[in-house]
């Protein structure tokens, strides 16, 4: 990305558009007036006290993720969810091919009750990571191999993220698969101690996984890059749910975490691990069995393998996004609740004030609630056009930057106000009954999950500077000018843009300044998609100063 930048940055020699663009600063920052009051009003009462239901076709299979028990116990977990895959009123690997939205509107409902986390995970491991690998990544033949699995409720995972390159490092693997003709197999070896499969959920019930590895070609000289195989780890025995590991495959589980306790994450590592010439997932690319020879059939418009394997880590982030926001939304409805029939010390008047009549603790349920849900309504935006990419096999740069905002936005921000609401409840906090301990952590894991938030916000610059997607959108900065939050925001960005062609390389050193630059493209983003939207879905007049008075923060903090 480094050097990237630097081409980007030493090409820009015209100081006009520099000139031009600083000029446009100062008449931008003229046409901001001052934001308006805010104050409860009828449909931020609403949202704060109404729970949209599901729709009919996945009311069944939401019921069955927040039915079960909150448990500590993993095996007790892992059989939760074995009954969710076997079950025929549920979500079936079928509907991943030919209705991919479906689940990804599963996200979006996230009830009334205590989240719970650790079955969720393990759903969406399931069902996207694990076997929406296989579908769409697959051939018909191996789809089919997996469809054959699911009325015995057999568990998978996504073997992806090693010791030495996590959430923080992109598509990094060290893991290797060489081929052999000799024998028509593929060998899958961790070479390193930092090649070792780390934070595995699932990992450690799982009898299938869909394992990332660098494909090894001619003899193991030549590095086809990261590619994904779909074969067993582990056998079950069914009387008594031991599970033994298949030769050439270790299996152990992490440190004890301090949330989630019911989902189970491993170590896996790989010791010559052969695996059948069928288990390379070969849709788009294949091996030929007899010659070893490789070769690509990409989609139209795709021209790396890599960026395939990447899309399969967009549709996690969606449903992540939208999950942890909604239910941020649903404890802030849970803590309004509270507030609301709370009465403070009286005296001798006939009632006191309620906590939620507190002008300050009133703006606080106000903005947050607020720009929770335009944030929510953007990524139900982003979620429509990822469910048509899966359809095309091919995602969009506009669609790729969508998502990623959806993620570092959603997850971050969902942080900060279960943060707030600990704040604002005081001991309240402290009881089972609020749903703000243990189990609101997941926000926080959601944050590292499917790439670490830091990297979604340069991923968002660094296509950016590649071209793309365009430094200067005219059309959408045109846009933002027509209201006050948005002009607020086109002046950071033209402000920053300018400021890194002046000091050049130096830019790549200054963290705060890239991220401020990701932070302002996603509120021109945001603000501008959710302003678009028809039949009443358009934020009320005055929630969009709620959004700026939360969230639009310059520089951008680490918490909101």
């Amino acid at each position: 990305m480094k050097q990237v930048l630097m081409e980007v940055l030493s090409n820009l020699k015209d100081t006009n558009l520099l000139l031009g663009c600083l000029c446009g600063l100062g008449v931008i920052f003229l046409l901001s007036n001052k934001r308006k009051s805010r104050k409860i009003d009828d449909a931020t009462t609403k949202l704060l006290t109404c729970v949209e239901p599901p729709t009919s076709d996945i009311a069944h299979m939401c019921d069955a993720l927040y039915s079960p028990p909150i448990t500590s116990d993993e095996a007790e977990c892992a059989d939760h969810l074995r009954e969710i895959i076997r079950g025929k009123d549920f979500l079936r690997y079928k509907s991943l091919e030919t209705d991919p939205e479906k689940l990804l509107r599963i996200s979006k409902n996230v009830g009334d009750g205590e989240m719970n986390g650790a079955l969720l995970t393990r759903f969406t491991v399931q069902f996207n990571l694990f076997a929406g690998s296989i579908v769409a990544m697959g051939t018909q033949p191996q789809r089919e191999t997996l469809y054959a699995t699911q009325d015995n409720g057999s568990l998978g995972c996504f073997a992806f993220t090693e010791c030495g390159a996590g959430v923080l490092s992109g598509a990094v693997v060290e893991t290797t698969a060489a081929y052999d003709p000799k024998t028509g197999s593929f060998r899958i070896h961790s070479g390193t101690e930092t090649s070792k499969k780390k934070w595995i959920s699932q990992g450690m019930f799982a009898e299938y996984a869909v394992i990332c590895a660098n494909l090894m070609l001619e003899d193991g000289t030549k590095n086809g890059g990261p590619h994904l195989f779909y074969a067993r780890i582990q056998h079950r025995n069914p009387k008594t749910g031991k599970m033994t590991p298949v030769k050439g495959v270790s299996i152990s589980t992490l440190n004890q975490k301090t949330a989630l306790l019911g989902l189970d994450n491993a170590f896996i590592s790989f010791d010559q691990f052969e695996v059948e010439h069928s288990c390379l997932l070969n849709r788009f690319s294949s091996v030929d069995l007899e010659t070893g020879d490789y070769s690509l059939h990409l989609p139209a418009g795709v021209t790396r393998m890599v960026d395939l394997l990447i899309s399969r880590l967009l549709t996690g982030r969606i449903c992540l996004s939208e999950c942890t926001t909604n239910y941020s939304l649903a404890l802030c409805r849970r803590s309004w609740a509270f507030a609301s029939s709370r009465e403070l010390w009286k005296g001798k008047k006939p009632k006191g004030l309620l906590i939620s009549e507190l002008p300050l603790m009133q703006a606080a349920f106000v903005d947050y609630s607020r720009t929770l849900s335009i944030i929510s309504s953007f990524i139900g935006q982003a979620r429509g056009k990822v469910a048509k990419c899966i359809q095309d096999d091919k995602f969009t740069y506009g669609v790729v930057e969508e998502t990623c905002i959806s993620k570092f936005v959603g997850t971050s921000f969902a942080v900060d106000a279960v943060s707030v609401l600990r704040k604002m409840l005081g001991s309240q906090a402290l009881y089972a009954e609020s749903f703000l301990g243990a189990s609101s952590f997941v926000c926080n894991a959601t944050c590292a999950a499917e790439g670490d938030n830091t990297i979604m916000e340069l991923k968002i610059v660094q296509d950016m500077f590649r071209g793309r997607t365009s430094l200067f959108p005219i059309s959408l900065l045109l846009s933002s000018l027509g209201f006050r939050q948005g002009r607020r925001v086109v002046f950071e960005y033209l402000k920053k843009i300018g400021y890194a062609m002046l000091i050049r390389e130096a830019a790549l050193k200054d963290g705060q300044l890239l991220k401020d630059i990701a932070w302002c493209r996603a509120h021109l983003i945001i603000m501008n998609t959710v302003r678009g939207l028809k039949g009443g879905a358009a934020p009320p007049a005055g929630w969009l100063d709620s959004y700026e008075s939360v969230l639009i923060k310059f520089p951008m903090p680490v918490q909101c």
